[in-house]
């Protein structure tokens, strides 16, 4: 087998750990720890889930730490035909597939990481996706303190490779610029904030601004980060997407309807179909994402905020060039012009960046659009992962020249976040075991 090398150093822009129990356990005050579990617990690998105090039941064969993990060191299709297909807690589960420990463990990650190709990552949450629905402002903030303690502690195995991405409660703006101040001391780079409604709100409301305008003195990044999406809207859809539940009871998901994003319809009405897929990450990502950058491109809102800067995560990247057609188009017919809107494409290469991943081909067959906005992701260890050599060939192939290949897969990260580059991996390692969690006796 041909080494895979390379000469440049490369950021993951958008990798992921799954939140163990002791967030709850050991880094909630002492005193707050059943009060935040009766708001929200949904640690690594559990059979129940708590939201706004009721609790119901959750699949830990289906949860994201189990089916969902993507193992360096085998092949895309290999890990495709595992994930889903595997049932975690068995001998079978433990030998193909199993748990990747670096969702917990810094030490397995960097490991990981030179298996991957990749130099410096960016971590970010799983199961905090559900933020947004907690409805106590209270429970929200001590939570997401310590999420953000606990992702500062797993960093400190390698600060000049590992990364935390903070995360903000916005239930309470004013708690949230105290958190933000507090981890911008600590010297996070980025928070991630989810496009989607909280508690009726829109993060682009003007309720937010003092949140933002903080944000933007300190100089983090604002992390527009896509997350599955499949709330119900109301019962009746709720009993055409899960006939088989108890719609009677106290507990389940049909009850929490505070946050929706226009990519969820497209779940919830495959749901109703009766239909076993999932089209959250193929497209309801890319909805989301796309919403939220025509609603800031369309209304100027980035002007507000001159100096900062935002990155669109985990939603891919080939759709943009339409998205900034089209605003800047219909911005200029006549009866918008009386709208002060600066322009739209100016706006975005001045202050945005766009995450894409490494199949994304069209995007390299016009990487002279995205070179100097683009950010590489793997999404490692979800279901979707994949390293950076897979990346570095595809865009081998299209001929991308190797400059612009450094931009894509790592400069332009650092200079949105001010980091200083490491070049740790040059080759693939050829001795590389993965680190797995036995399942057989925990699920």
């Amino acid at each position: 087998m041909t080494t895979r090398r390379k000469s440049f150093p490369v950021f993951d822009c958008d990798s992921h750990v799954v939140e163990p129990t002791e967030i709850w356990n050991e880094y909630v005050p002492k005193g707050k720890r059943e009060y935040v579990k009766s708001h929200f617990y949904n640690p690594l690998v559990e059979h129940i889930k708590v939201l706004n105090g009721r609790a119901y039941p959750y699949s830990s064969i289906t949860a994201i730490s189990s089916t969902s993990s993507y193992v360096p060191g085998r092949s895309s299709e290999e890990n495709r035909k595992n994930i889903g297909s595997l049932v975690p807690g068995t001998a079978e589960y433990d030998e193909k597939g199993g748990q990747v420990a670096a969702t917990w463990n810094p030490h397995a990650r960097l490991k990981d990481m030179d298996m991957m190709g990749i130099d410096q990552v960016m971590i970010f949450p799983s199961h905090m996706v559900y933020l947004p629905l907690v409805r106590d402002p209270e429970a929200a903030t001590v939570l997401t303190t310590a999420y953000n303690d606990w992702a500062y502690d797993y960093c400190q195995a390698d600060t000049s490779r590992i990364f935390p991405c903070g995360l903000l409660a916005l239930q309470d703006v004013d708690k949230a610029i105290e958190e933000l101040r507090r981890i911008a001391k600590r010297g996070f780079k980025a928070v991630a904030v989810r496009p989607v409604l909280w508690g009726g709100r829109y993060p682009t409301f003007p309720e937010f601004d003092p949140l933002w305008r903080e944000l933007e003195d300190l100089g983090l990044v604002l992390g527009m980060h896509t997350f599955p999406s499949s709330e119900p809207l109301n019962e009746d859809m709720a009993r055409r997407m899960r006939p088989d539940l108890d719609q009677t009871a106290t507990a389940g998901p049909w009850h929490e309807i505070n946050a929706y994003s226009p990519g969820q319809m497209v779940q919830n009405v495959i749901d109703a179909m009766g239909v076993p897929v999932s089209a959250t990450s193929n497209i309801g990502f890319i909805v989301e994402a796309e919403t939220w950058l025509t609603i800031v491109l369309m209304t100027g809102w980035l002007a507000k905020f001159p100096k900062m800067k935002a990155a669109i995560l985990e939603s891919n990247a080939g759709w943009l060039p339409v998205v900034l057609e089209k605003a800047e188009t219909y911005l200029k017919f006549g009866f918008m012009r009386s709208v002060d809107i600066p322009d739209p494409v100016e706006t975005f290469y001045n202050q945005c960046f766009i995450a894409f991943e490494g199949d994304e081909d069209p995007l390299f067959r016009m990487s002279d659009v995205f070179e100097d906005v683009g950010l590489w992701s793997s999404d490692y260890p979800h279901l979707d992962g994949a390293d950076a050599w897979e990346a570095i060939e595809r865009m081998q192939h299209w001929n991308v020249p190797e400059a612009t290949q450094a931009k894509l897969m790592g400069e332009n990260a650092r200079k949105a976040y001010g980091i200083e580059p490491v070049l740790k991996v040059t080759e693939q390692p050829t001795d590389f075991v993965p680190t797995l969690e036995k399942t057989v006796g925990r699920i």
